[in-house]
């Protein structure tokens, strides 16, 4: 894949990937868009934590969720 950039920012990149131990400004890129995604993935979470909280309270049947995940994984195991 290829990418343009604007002159300005394709400079910035390859400073800030040269003071930052990258061996090319395609690597920092590639590191950005993989910590852009995570703090994705977290925002995310945290939303989710939230409605949790302000949710319903319920009760959790822990033993039947052990149960469900040992299921999964023996599937898995099994290559289901």
């Amino acid at each position: 894949m290829g990418i343009v950039l604007p002159k300005e920012i394709e400079e910035m990149a390859a400073r800030r990937a040269s003071e930052t131990g990258f061996a090319s400004v395609a690597d920092y890129i590639a590191r950005l868009v993989v910590f852009d995604a995570g703090e994705a993935a977290d925002a995310e979470l945290e939303v989710q934590l939230l409605e949790g909280l302000e949710g319903p309270d319920e009760e959790i049947d822990i033993e039947a969720m052990r149960e469900e995940g040992r299921a999964l994984i023996g599937a898995q195991r099994d290559g289901a």
